[in-house]
């Protein structure tokens, strides 16, 4: 069966076109346009006309792309902004009105889709946290194959970081440490409750996608690049250390960065530069596997139980 999954979340939407068939996907398509639907929702409770607007278009644009690949089934999730405004009902009806049903996903639902697509994926053979920065939320999940051991949600993604600390461009040493202090305080709090052993960390979003992008001077994304390669800890520190010194305009030009991505990628970095220090990882593993590719897979397992 042929199926598209939609996944739109703070910052971008995305869209991934697979067949699915026995408790397997095998992706036809992917692709993801940043829409900023929660832009301004932490500090209004609302979703903006602008980001309700972008977002609705970019729906309409998948939807002929679902048509033109012969999809026989939409499934369409929303997140963390859906989940904060006041306003999530009639940004719904819009979406509904485009003939597509959609489900304000929990956190935890989120979370664990993510962390068991990975783990499935990449069968480590010992625990792992997969750690899937968003725009309005990051989700940790700890634990092996057979289940999950810690789960926790933070409420701050990179458009809540960018929009709460960075007023100046380029971003003056007085905020980024007022930033970083604020990323440190709540991970160390993630990390009072992971256990003292050994695991890998599989890392999900745009931001340390773009960094392996930027690292291979990409200009066109390659995922099959990106997926799996292994990021060091010097690797964050050092992109982050030279896009914070530059203005926006000036990172524009990095070849392998989203144009739209150029404000919100320095929150980003800095949160995988002190995620490496606070768990002392010099290293994470990358992968394309998000939401996206979890609602793929439970559906996939769905319909091998069904047949």
């Amino acid at each position: 069966m042929r199926i598209a999954t939609v996944d739109i979340g703070t910052n971008s939407t995305r869209l991934l076109i697979a067949d699915v068939k026995n408790g397997k996907v095998e992706q036809i398509f992917k692709t993801g346009r940043v829409t900023r639907l929660g832009e301004g929702v932490k500090k209004t409770g609302k979703l903006s006309k602008e980001g309700i607007e972008r977002t609705i278009k970019t729906l309409k644009e998948f939807k002929e792309l679902a048509e033109k690949y012969n999809v026989e089934k939409i499934i369409v999730v929303t997140t963390e902004a859906a989940r904060l405004a006041e306003n999530a009902k009639e940004f719904i009806s819009k979406v509904e009105n485009l003939d597509l049903k959609i489900k304000i996903l929990s956190d935890r639902e989120e979370a664990e889709l993510v962390f068991t697509a990975n783990v499935l994926h990449f069968n480590p053979p010992g625990k792992a946290m997969t750690v899937d920065l968003g725009g309005g939320s990051t989700e940790i999940v700890f634990g092996s194959k057979d289940k999950v051991e810690y789960l926790c949600s933070l409420k701050f993604g990179v458009v809540f970081l960018h929009e709460t600390f960075i007023k100046s461009d380029p971003p003056e040493e007085s905020e980024l440490k007022e930033m970083e202090t604020f990323i440190r305080n709540e991970l160390l709090k993630v990390e009072k409750e992971i256990p003292q052993e050994d695991f890998v960390v599989y890392a999900v979003g745009g931001t340390i996608t773009s960094a392996v992008a930027m690292e291979e001077k990409m200009t066109v994304y390659k995922p099959e690049i990106v997926h799996g390669y292994v990021v060091t800890e010097d690797l964050i520190k050092k992109w982050y250390q030279k896009l914070s010194s530059m203005t926006i305009e000036e990172r524009k030009k990095i070849i392998g960065l989203e144009e739209n991505r150029t404000d919100v990628i320095i929150p980003g970095l800095a949160f995988f530069s002190i995620f490496c220090e606070v768990f002392k990882k010099n290293q994470l593993t990358v992968s394309e596997l998000g939401l996206l590719y979890g609602l793929a897979l439970k559906e996939a397992v769905k319909c091998h139980q069904k047949g």
